[in-house]
């Protein structure tokens, strides 16, 4: 009697795990990704990811350059995309508020959402410089980075953000904040401000200036940013792009429904 073929599992190590993984790796790369280097990143045997991208490509979830047996996202992938931003509701809010900033500015504006202790950039609009300050969407970064982050902290009370500060966190770059006092003294400086400042704390030679934002009970939960190349920056009034940032995130914060006052707006956590 024939033993029946087990059901491979569904995980990292089965078919749909694979798939998914393959699938994400595409995403992920500008220009395109070869089978060979799909394989060094995801472990899997070559002619393993040949095989899978092979049905992807028939499904329509990515497609091959012929000319140089490249994979890029395909049409299907497109339109999941697409129907997942057409039900996000906090993005609709937010992309005119950003569209605004980057038709003043002409500089990247990206919207970041607080996810427990850490950040994630949701979405963003670009500018028209071929050179961008660009920040990968949709991975998770310590909310003590950069001034996404520490507009975030700002937004939160006192007792939340140094619940945060004191677990401790990373120095980027020579302008990083050396310790938690040299932090915390600067947070309550962007408390009065609205906005926070990063003059490349986060990353050398990147820039800006981020503003949190509050949802209908009060609570901050994310932040926009303004971000460009320091030299740039030095161009523009940080005190003008610090307004007008701040701005938007109010704005965001009543579509939200926030209906408190701006005034002591960082008191719930």
């Amino acid at each position: 009697m024939t033993e029946p073929e087990a059901t491979p599992p569904v995980g990292a190590s089965g078919v749909l795990g694979r798939a998914i993984e393959l699938i994400e790796l595409v995403a992920a790369e500008n220009n395109g990704l070869g089978v060979r280097e799909a394989a060094r990143l995801s472990g899997v045997d070559r002619s393993a990811v040949s095989r899978i991208m092979s049905q992807l490509e028939k499904s329509g979830y990515v497609e091959q350059d012929q000319i140089r047996k490249l994979y890029f996202p395909g049409p299907k992938l497109f339109s999941l995309a697409s129907t997942l931003v057409e039900h996000d509701s906090l993005w609709k809010a937010a992309e005119p508020f950003l569209n605004e900033l980057v038709q003043r500015f002409n500089e990247t504006c990206y919207l970041s959402v607080r996810v427990r202790d850490e950040l994630v950039f949701r979405g963003k609009v670009d500018c028209n410089h071929t050179i961008k300050y660009v920040i990968e969407l949709g991975k998770p970064f310590p909310c003590t980075s950069g001034a996404a982050g520490t507009a975030i902290l700002s937004g939160m009370s006192e007792d939340a953000s140094n619940q945060i500060l004191n677990k401790g966190f990373a120095q980027y770059t020579e302008l990083s904040f050396s310790s938690t006092k040299e932090y915390q003294e600067q947070l309550r400086i962007d408390r009065n401000l609205g906005y926070s400042y990063s003059p490349g704390r986060w990353v050398k030679g990147g820039s800006g200036v981020a503003s949190p934002y509050f949802n209908a009970a009060g609570e901050c939960v994310g932040s926009i940013t303004l971000s460009c190349p320091s030299d740039r920056l030095a161009g523009i009034s940080i005190t003008e792009a610090g307004a007008a940032v701040r701005d938007a995130a109010h704005g965001l914060s009543r579509r939200l429904g926030y209906l408190g006052d701006w005034d002591g707006w960082s008191a719930v956590a």
